[in-house]
């Protein structure tokens, strides 16, 4: 019996971590490139950005929105302060304009409020999210509008980048994450639709797009829901946003565990669309790439056990085994000497992966016992704070 749990783990958690981005990416290698059909007429396009103490960022996002190439198509910034207590919305008022409109909420709600007024009130064609310390190259929004004209398309999502300023050890790992996790929905795209956005930069058509319920992944939810109602996203590997990503620990961990924790709720929320009966392909996608992934810290535990339990049947299992501890051990020194990190190349990355993996559990945990992270702080760099070594 532990022999067959042992090998069911690891067959799963080699599918998680390797087999599914091999199969989708062979099965994309079969199936011919969809037509990209542009719009027949402009469209009237919001970019919005939900702000909160972004004084450092937002008037530059400002100016960075409107240098965009926007071609035939018709683009308005509208900005949403919510609850800023900063100059934030002094600067969104100093460039006020027919293309620069602001929503100032007083009081600091969270930023699935802050979206929801915001959506009440825009019109228009497609509604473009990005986050306001993020930087979107040139023709990125062109590249995802291009899209538009195909009846099919609910959705565009863009490839998010670390800006080269940012490029310490964690932004170094999250710009290989996001690289591995892009080229999955380049390759989702072609076969049943990406799986979903990332906040960075996406596009939505205004009438797919509906009011938010608490607590949940605006991002995951908003690009689900194009799928729930018909549509299909689009991945654009040509529309790039860069993005700063703190190179500070606790901040980094906390901002995982609430994200995970509301991509759960979003996930459970839209569960639906798991159902292959229904979304055929889709679903399965969405079950390795985002339920799957987000289990795999307790898997790795189960694994840990019944290797242990099975370190007595044979050299493998011993190998395994010791392979484990060794790793768990390795992975306690260097967080507690952070110098002996630093003197093998590697540990860090190593470590970096652990509290990536104990932050989705942790999430994952806290939405079962019930926390749930209403109001919505953005991670900045914001006084002293452990570097990983």
């Amino acid at each position: 019996m532990v022999t067959a749990v042992f090998w069911i783990l690891a067959t799963v958690l080699a599918y998680s971590y390797v087999g599914y981005g091999l199969l989708i990416i062979a099965l994309a290698r079969l199936v011919r490139p969809r037509r990209v059909v542009s719009p027949s007429q402009p469209l009237d396009v919001t970019l919005l950005i939900a702000a909160h103490n972004e004084e450092a960022h937002i008037g530059g996002k400002i100016d960075n929105a409107l240098r965009l190439d926007t071609g035939p198509h018709r683009l308005q910034v509208v900005v949403v302060s919510d609850g800023s207590t900063d100059r934030t919305a002094e600067q969104v008022r100093s460039r006020a304009s027919d293309r620069v409109r602001m929503i100032e909420i007083v009081e600091h709600h969270g930023k699935i409020a802050a979206l929801n007024v915001a959506l009440s009130q825009i019109r228009g064609d497609v509604v473009v999210f990005s986050d306001a310390n993020s930087r979107i190259r040139d023709d990125a929004l062109l590249q995802m509008l291009r899209h538009f004209g195909d009846p099919e398309v609910g959705g565009v999502c863009g490839q998010p980048a670390v800006a080269q300023s940012r490029r310490g050890l964690l932004g170094r790992a999250e710009d290989l994450y996001w690289r591995y996790d892009s080229a999955l929905k380049e390759a989702e795209s072609r076969v049943g639709g990406a799986t979903s956005a990332q906040g960075t930069l996406y596009t939505v058509r205004r009438a797919l797009v509906t009011p938010l319920p608490d607590a949940v992944a605006d991002d995951l939810v908003i690009s689900l829901r194009v799928v729930a109602r018909g549509g299909r996203l689009v991945f654009e590997p040509k529309a790039v946003a860069e993005e700063e990503v703190t190179d500070k620990v606790a901040q980094e961990f906390n901002r995982r565990v609430r994200s995970t924790e509301r991509g759960w709720r979003g996930l459970m929320l839209m569960r639906q669309l798991l159902n292959p009966a229904r979304f055929g392909i889709y679903a399965l996608q969405l079950f390795s790439h985002k339920v799957l992934r987000r289990l795999t810290p307790f898997l790795l535990v189960l694994f840990f056990a019944s290797s242990m339990l099975m370190l007595d049947a044979g050299p493998l299992y011993l190998l395994i085994g010791l392979g484990q501890i060794l790793l768990v051990l390795w992975i306690a020194l260097v967080l507690a000497l952070p110098a002996l990190g630093r003197a093998v190349p590697g540990s860090s990355m190593v470590v970096f992966l652990a509290i990536s993996h104990l932050a989705m559990a942790l999430g994952v945990c806290r939405y079962y016992l019930g926390h749930r992270s209403d109001r919505w702080t953005p991670v900045r760099e914001q006084g002293p704070d452990r570097p990983l070594p």
